[in-house]
C-alpha cells in the first residue's frame, strides 16, 4: 500500500504511517497511491482523482472536505474522511488571539511603538471579561472557543439549528436573537 502525503503535516506523520506501508511526499507518484492525505492546499478534483487509478481513500487533515470532489469519489468507490477534531484547539486559540488583538489595537500599538510613538491615550482598549460572546454553531471548534471564553469570564451564547442543548453556551432560538445579544 502506498500513502501519498500531498500537503505539509507534522514531520513525524511519515514514520507513524510507515507501519501500514510505503509513505511518500512525491506527488509524481499519485498514479500509484492507494491513500492520499491532504489539507487545504491540494484540490482533489476530478482531474486529480482521475490520475490515481489505485486510489481507495482520501483523508483531509482538518474539518471540511470542500476541496475534495465527493461526487467523483462516490462514483469511483473512494472513501473520503476528515479529522474534524484535529484543528479545534489551534483554531480556537487563533480566534482568541484575534479577539484579544483587534479590540486592543495590538498591531497598531506595535507599529507605533516601533516608530517611537506612544499612543496610549489614542488606543482605547476593551476587556473581554464580562462581555457576551456569540457563536454561530457549537461544533468542535466553537466548543473549544467557549471553554477559553469562560476562562476569561465571558458569557457565551450560541445559535445552532442542529443542537438542542449545550453545557458550554446558552442556546438562542435564532441567529438574529444571538447576534442582538452578543458583544
Amino acid at each position: 500500500m502506498l500513502t501519498l502525503i500531498c500537503d505539509p503535516f507534522d514531520p513525524s506523520l511519515e514514520d507513524k504511517l510507515a507501519e501500514f506501508g510505503e509513505v511518500t511526499t512525491d506527488v509524481a507518484r499519485l498514479p500509484e497511491a492507494d491513500v492520499v492525505l491532504v489539507r487545504s492546499k491540494t484540490r482533489c478534483d476530478r482531474e486529480f482523482i482521475d490520475k490515481a487509478p489505485n486510489l481507495k481513500m482520501i483523508i483531509r487533515g482538518g474539518v471540511g472536505t470542500d476541496n475534495i470532489d465527493k461526487v467523483c469519489c462516490a462514483e469511483k468507490g473512494i472513501a473520503v474522511h476528515n479529522t474534524p477534531k484535529a484543528p479545534s484547539i489551534a483554531v480556537a486559540e487563533l480566534a482568541f488571539a484575534m479577539m484579544l488583538a483587534v479590540p486592543n489595537h495590538i498591531v497598531k500599538a506595535n507599529e507605533s511603538m516601533r516608530l517611537g510613538q506612544w499612543l496610549k491615550k489614542e488606543l482605547k482598549r476593551t476587556e473581554l471579561h464580562g462581555k457576551t460572546l456569540g457563536l454561530v454553531g457549537i461544533g468542535h471548534i466553537a466548543q473549544a472557543v467557549a471553554v477559553r471564553a469562560k476562562a476569561f469570564g465571558m458569557h457565551v451564547i450560541a445559535y445552532d439549528r442542529y443542537v438542542e442543548s449545550s453545557r458550554l453556551a446558552v442556546l438562542k432560538n435564532s441567529l438574529e436573537e444571538m447576534v442582538a445579544e452578543a458583544d
